[in-house]
């Protein structure tokens, strides 16, 4: 359909879910509940971040009254987990690798006297020196996380280097070193991020329950089911149908609710004591044990011609892995790929280490990889059009990537709407590039930003009802207002009333196989496969309907719930007359669409911040925002602005204030009082355009939206800071210590000069 032919995509419908959660009925992962006894499980988590397990000794937790079962890794096959390297085992048997490893489980009838039994097992501990650098731990001399590193089983992405390096990847174009050889100009600059959490409303959460059939049922707060069946089945060593899990409603992912946590240790605890058990974080426990967001160290080399050309780059990229290699390894394989960020450059190589340390495993947080690399290209941009006297808008149009542009993997970028982007930010914000200044320590900065939007292999089943109505099947857990885009779509394409749309989330035993939601990805392929169980639909109705309207398929459309002849309104038969008649004959309407992996296309997003600098106590206020946002077509456009702004607030704490911080291995900052992230009072209004040209691929053109909107935060705002009070800070975050330093060296020079 051509987009001013769409009826329902392009509304903004209110949220399906939306009573369901303003009334409270919606059950999160804390709040299901099961028929008869329930047990509270607990984890020992260890307190050092790295030393050998001599001995554990559970006897006198067990004798406790109380507590029904205790499980460690002698509960457990022997075997080794991970998606892309294989690296950890569920419980540390042998060694520990950070603080809130995993060291046993209890389950108790009440959560104080499982904490109880908690400080009644004993563990001998060897301590190790711990790594929290991944700079040092890059050196010959430093001690290996994983000695037996090189011995692992590569599932996909790692590339192993050896030493504590679970990957290197790299790709390139062209010849870099022969670029800058012929550049006018040079420039060099090391920047460098920390780990961020995630920071959901909702801790990690589960109950497991062991069948009398031998299967377990896992309850689970988790952004993909199917995923985290096929982790728990790997660390129980069972086959994937005897685990069953089933979604609840998620109170924040952000890319922290992919990978398993303490599932397992329920599912072992209710095998052993025959209830179910739940385990909920602590708060404390979340920010210790999380998934957080990769710190960075980015050395960015550019060489630029004198007509404002980026001749030739390399970005050497080292992440810091923490404990195992989990999503980072993944992150790191991808890194080179988009890297680049919005522009075309003929000579470029980018190669990314993922590097271990003792501290919490990193993993996806809403972009992986992408604000931290952008904070460093986008920076690069103004630092270098800044020092060659150039128009930093004009700098950034000569080199921004065309359509076509392959990405150094050899893809294709289609559907590149950067310029529309960006111009659609100068409209709304009216940003003149030669008058960025606001007034004293008062400016503004721009900041361009892309992710690269794919699909994932998901299924659906779409069925008609006896009155016309309409159920979509899926395993798709709705994390963002996914399932009313999802109805928005069925609605559009069956031509059917929103009302008449329903779309069902279930387990694993019941769904087709779905993707995780994730990588902002999941409208574009689950939409995608709604489209074709409809087009299905369609042409079951259609050849039901050749008697009744004597015409051929090929000449019938839908519309109002009725076929209808094309041109003909006046020869139409009901829907739901076509389902009486001919169910006994021909059964039940169903159809069914799946889609394997998408190829990946940028989606982009240009950032505009306006800012007020205390030079005397390096406090930044954010005056104004203004984000556009390239979305292809936006299925519901206050879902998509919604997500643009929760974005921007993310990306907001990653510049200011948001840093995982570690001493001596020991985190310093696990919960809200130590760990800052924006509330209201720190956000202005976040003024948003959504710039809307049909994709070549996704649900009639939409582009996947949820993460781009966050990776150009950082380096909007360091602009900023650097036009309001003339430093240049290339670390996050940038905070008020750090930014009343950086003010204050300047000063001093300026003084002693």
């Amino acid at each position: 359909m051509e987009a001013q032919d769409l009826k329902i995509v392009g509304r903004s419908i209110p949220r399906v879910d939306v009573t369901s959660k303003l009334t409270g009925q919606a059950l999160f992962g804390e709040d299901v509940k099961l028929p008869g006894p329930l047990l509270h499980g607990k984890i020992l988590r260890s307190p050092h971040p790295h030393a050998i397990v001599k001995r554990i000794d559970t006897a006198a937790a067990e004798k406790l009254a109380g507590v029904k079962a205790v499980a460690t890794a002698a509960d457990l096959p022997d075997v080794r987990i991970g998606k892309n390297l294989k690296d950890e085992h569920y419980f540390a048997s042998d060694k520990v690798r950070f603080v809130g490893d995993r060291v046993a489980a209890v389950a108790a009838v009440s959560r104080e006297i499982a904490e109880e039994a908690l400080r009644l097992i004993e563990v001998e501990y060897e301590l190790l020196p711990a790594l929290t650098n991944p700079i040092d731990a890059m050196r010959p001399d430093a001690p290996l996380v994983h000695p037996d590193l090189m011995n692992y089983q590569v599932v996909a992405a790692a590339q192993p280097e050896g030493g504590n390096v679970c990957s290197l990847n790299s790709l390139s174009r062209g010849d870099p070193e022969a670029g800058f050889a012929e550049a006018h100009q040079v420039f060099e600059q090391q920047y460098i991020t920390e780990m961020q959490h995630q920071a959901y409303m909702e801790p990690h959460a589960c109950l497991a329950t062991y069948n009398p059939d031998n299967t377990y049922t896992v309850y689970t707060s988790t952004q993909g089911i199917f995923g985290m069946r096929n982790s728990v089945a790997e660390a129980l060593g069972v086959p994937q149908n005897r685990v069953k899990v089933v979604g609840t409603e998620i109170g924040g992912g952000f890319g922290g609710k992919i990978v398993m946590k303490d599932e397992v240790a329920a599912a072992t605890l209710s095998r052993k004591s025959g209830l179910p058990v739940r385990i909920v974080m602590t708060r404390a426990e979340d920010f210790m044990c999380g998934n957080p967001r990769a710190g960075f160290y980015i050395t960015i080399k550019t060489g630029v011609s004198k007509d404002m050309r980026m001749v030739a780059r390399t970005m050497e990229i080292v992440l810091d892995g923490g404990a195992h290699a989990m999503g980072a390894a993944l992150m790191c394989w991808a890194l080179p790929q988009f890297a680049e960020g919005p522009y075309s450059i003929p000579n470029l190589r980018v190669t990314s280490r993922c590097v271990y340390t003792n501290k919490a495993n990193s993993s996806a947080f809403r972009a992986p990889g992408g604000p931290q690399t952008n904070f460093a290209v986008e920076s690069e941009t103004e630092r270098i059009a800044t020092a060659m006297g150039w128009d930093a808008l004009a700098f950034r149009r000569k080199n921004l990537m065309p359509e076509d542009h392959p990405n150094l993997a050899g893809t294709p970028m289609r559907s590149v709407n950067v310029e529309e982007t960006l111009d659609a930010a100068l409209e709304i914000s009216g940003y003149d590039p030669a008058q960025t200044g606001l007034g004293p320590n008062r400016a503004r900065g721009l900041a361009l930003g892309n992710w690269n939007v794919g699909g994932m292999p998901t299924g659906t089943v779409l069925k008609m009802n006896d009155d016309g109505s309409a159920n979509l099947i899926t395993g798709v857990v709705d994390l963002t207002g996914v399932n009313t885009s999802l109805t928005q779509v069925v609605a559009e394409a069956l031509q059917l009333p929103v009302e008449k749309v329903t779309v069902k989330s279930l387990d694993t035993d019941s769904a087709p196989h779905a993707a995780q939601s994730a990588g902002s990805q999941t409208l574009k392929s689950m939409g995608t496969a709604a489209v074709q169980a409809a087009q299905e639909v369609k042409q079951q109705l259609f050849e039901l309907a050749v008697e009744e309207l004597d015409a051929t398929p090929d000449n019938m459309e839908l519309a109002e719930g009725e076929v209808r002849v094309q041109g003909s309104p006046e020869r139409t038969v009901a829907v739901r007359k076509l389902l009486a008649k001919h169910m006994a004959n021909s059964g039940p309407v169903v159809g069914k669409g799946g889609t394997g992996a998408f190829s990946r296309m940028p989606s982009f997003c240009a950032h505009i911040a306006d800012v007020d600098v205390d030079s005397e106590t390096g406090r930044v206020t954010l005056l104004r925002y203004c984000a556009s946002q390239d979305v292809g077509v936006a299925i519901n456009p206050v879902i998509c602005i919604g997500q643009v702004q929760g974005g921007v607030a993310q990306g907001v704490g990653m510049a200011l204030s948001e840093g995982l911080t570690y001493q001596d291995g020991q985190p310093q900052n696990t919960g809200f009082l130590d760990y800052k992230i924006p509330s209201a009072l720190d956000l202005p209004m976040i003024e948003t355009k959504l710039v809307e040209k049909p994709a070549v691929e996704g649900p009639f053109g939409a582009k996947g939206i949820g993460e781009p909107p966050c990776v150009p935060v950082p380096a909007a705002i360091a602009n900023a800071i650097y036009n309001a009070v003339g430093v240049r800070v290339t670390s996050l975050p940038i905070n008020p210590e750090k930014l009343r330093r950086a003010i204050k060296a300047k000063k001093e020079g300026q003084a002693s000069s």
